[in-house]
């Protein structure tokens, strides 16, 4: 399955009314010029761990791709994204997975 990509929404002075959506399984991707941030909301009844995957290497070594839990019933923001997140093909896109999606929904937000 494809990533969700997601579109930033820019905050604007007359204020952003920020549409979400659900993640796709495999999870979502964003371009990211280092202004977007990730809200996630997780209305399920469990906790649900968000990863966001580091696209570069080190000396050819992959680098452990931090995580974070949202609980139940919460949300979080992440971000803005550094280029360590961008994955390898030259596009400045960031991947997030998700260890469920089943009442999760996300939105870009853009400074």
């Amino acid at each position: 399955m494809a990533r969700t990509a997601l579109t930033p929404q820019r905050f604007a002075t007359t204020g952003l009314t920020a549409s979400y959506v659900t993640p796709d399984v495999a999870g979502v991707s964003l371009r990211s010029s280092g202004k977007q941030v990730l809200h996630v909301k997780n209305a399920s009844g469990s906790s649900i761990t968000v990863t966001l995957k580091i696209g570069k290497t080190v000396e050819g070594q992959a680098v452990t791709a931090p995580t974070a839990t949202v609980a139940a019933g919460a949300d979080k923001f992440f971000g803005p994204f550094s280029d360590s997140f961008d994955q390898p093909d030259g596009t400045d896109t960031v991947f997030v997975d998700f260890s469920a999606v089943t009442s999760v929904t996300v939105a870009c937000l853009s400074l």
